[in-house]
């Protein structure tokens, strides 16, 4: 089983200075045997992904630790 860390392009985090700054937004961390196992997953364990809008098409991965089987 992998461990994959998923991400996205959409939103913007918030600079110490109140400066809206694009950036990666990192979505969660899934073990899955397959990337799309670990993604359905992460839609089942953080239901507030789909609630705040973030495109399913627009989020990447990856692979943190890969199983040696």
């Amino acid at each position: 089983m992998n461990t994959y860390l998923f991400y996205t392009d959409e939103g913007y985090t918030v600079a110490p200075n109140n400066n809206k700054l694009d950036s990666l937004q990192i979505l969660g961390i899934e073990d899955g045997k397959t990337k799309d196992e670990a993604l359905i997953k992460l839609f089942s364990n953080n239901e507030w992904i789909n609630k705040e809008n973030f495109s399913k098409s627009r989020i990447s991965f990856f692979v943190i630790i890969k199983s040696d089987s």
